[in-house]
């Protein structure tokens, strides 16, 4: 690969680095917003719809934690 090849890969793996890093920044965001409605319905009443809305949650916050953190949240830090 030549040099202008390699300035070109280098500048596309930058841009898209630039673009995950964002989505990663948004949907972290979203998670906190869910966790935070999650701890709030913690507790509800059983067989209530906040009861249902939790269960929801619940899936989605660890569908998306699955993706974001294959291995795991690192303790003491984030992901």
């Amino acid at each position: 690969m030549g040099a202008v090849a390699r300035k070109a890969a280098g500048a596309a793996d930058a841009r898209l680095a630039a673009t995950a890093e964002r989505f990663w920044h948004e949907a972290d965001a979203m998670h906190a917003v869910l966790t935070k409605r999650a701890d709030e319905l913690v507790g509800c009443t059983e067989g209530s719809p906040e009861e249902e809305e939790l269960r929801t949650l619940a899936d989605v916050i660890e569908a998306y934690e699955a993706k974001r953190w294959p291995n795991g949240r690192a303790a003491g830090g984030k992901g």
